[in-house]
């Protein structure tokens, strides 16, 4: 026999149902893997989608801090202690507070997000904001998120209509004189709105002299880690500066352990791991049962135990390649279905894709090796009985 022929594959194909059956269930465990993957990394990445529009080298807040939508106040005057440290260019104040605010239309009143800055120093790399930020210097005037849910009302379409509107927060008459775009608050809260650091003072009866966090820009070519290290020591107890991705990650962190959604999704992951496992092993177990003559001549005939392990493993290998593609295509347009309908930022990513493919190909293997205990049955001996 040509050690060419490719006898694994045509096992495979010999009978077609069986094996649309078992690509089915191997599609089936690899979008099932996806599905959950994708939503809990879309669920993390959606609770720093404030984070990501933050202009920063680094940051500084308050030490008991670890959740953006729940940043302890610190005073401002801490800014300007580390203002003039070698590397800095600029340190400025950023204001963050959850309020409610009153749909116009409904009078329904429903929990956003309110952020502050100094308008002649921006803190986002937002350019739908900055390019409004004469805007902000009106009194008790915001900028409303177009991506914000629509219970708080017809925002977005009446403003670009140029129609004015006037609403309430946190019972205090204010007006929407433009619009960015953010999004997220799958998780946290259903819309965002921005607005100048007296603004967030006077509405919210929040003083200045308390800060949320100090947006913290550095020269070009200085390493974040060398500013941390260099004033750490000199900042007051209460207060910590770190990178924004430290920032970033202890945000995500913090979700991971103070909620089930990690431990859910990745149950998840594990379910449809062995389902698939169990489907390879059925269809290769079976195929075995039913071509055991078929190795026992080959066993006859001089070949080795593990000439016949390998024909089965490769039988798992095709399975699982064979049967990713499909899952893996329909998951991008699942993923970009999801996205749109819920704004949560879920995409396929190489990194997800590369662990689904080893997951799937370790799945597999296991299902091969399980069902290689039938190989055992294959006694040439039979062939004479």
């Amino acid at each position: 026999m040509s050690a060419t022929t490719p006898i694994a594959w045509l096992q495979l194909i010999h009978r077609k149902v069986r094996l649309l059956v078992s690509i089915t269930g191997v599609t089936f465990a690899v979008m099932l893997m996806f599905i959950q993957l994708g939503f809990r990394d879309g669920l993390f990445e959606d609770t720093v989608t404030f984070h990501k529009k933050i202009d920063a080298d680094l940051v500084l807040v308050h030490r008991d801090t670890t959740r953006f939508f729940d940043m302890k106040m610190f005073p401002r005057r801490y800014l300007s202690n580390i203002s003039a440290v070698d590397g800095i260019a600029s340190i400025n104040p950023f204001y963050f507070s959850l309020t409610e605010f009153k749909n116009p239309e409904t009078f329904v009143k429903r929990q956003i997000a309110i952020a502050g800055f100094t308008p002649d120093k921006p803190v986002f790399n937002i350019p739908e904001v900055n390019q409004q930020v004469e805007v902000l210097k009106l009194a008790n005037t915001v900028l409303f998120d177009r991506l914000s849910r629509s219970e708080f009302g017809l925002i977005a379409a009446n403003i670009e209509k140029h129609k004015e509107v006037v609403t309430e927060i946190a019972n205090r008459l204010i007006k929407v004189k433009g619009l960015f775009s953010l999004g997220g608050g799958v998780i946290t809260v259903d819309g965002a709105l921005i607005t100048s650091d007296l603004n967030f003072s006077n509405i919210l009866n929040s003083p200045l002299e308390k800060v949320s966090m100090g947006v913290v820009k550095l020269q070009p070519g200085v390493s974040p880690q060398s500013i941390i290290n260099k004033i750490s020591k000199q900042l007051p107890q209460d207060v910590k500066l770190v990178s924004l991705q430290d920032f970033i990650q202890l945000e995500k962190d913090s979700l991971a352990d103070s909620s089930p959604i990690g431990f859910i999704f990745n149950i998840g992951t594990v379910i449809g791991f062995i389902f698939g496992s169990i489907i390879v092993y059925q269809i290769l177990y079976t195929q075995i049962s039913d071509s055991l003559f078929i190795y026992a001549t080959f066993k006859a005939i001089g070949y080795a135990n593990l000439y016949l392990v390998k024909i089965v493993l490769q039988q798992g290998f095709l399975m699982s390649f064979i049967g990713y593609i499909p899952g893996w295509l329909f998951c991008i347009y699942l993923y970009s279905f999801v996205q749109d309908a819920t704004r949560l930022p879920i995409t396929m990513t190489i990194t997800r894709s590369i662990t689904v493919m080893l997951l799937t190909l370790i799945m597999c293997s296991i299902a091969g090796m399980l069902a290689m205990s039938k190989l055992r049955s294959a006694d040439p001996a039979e062939l004479f009985g």
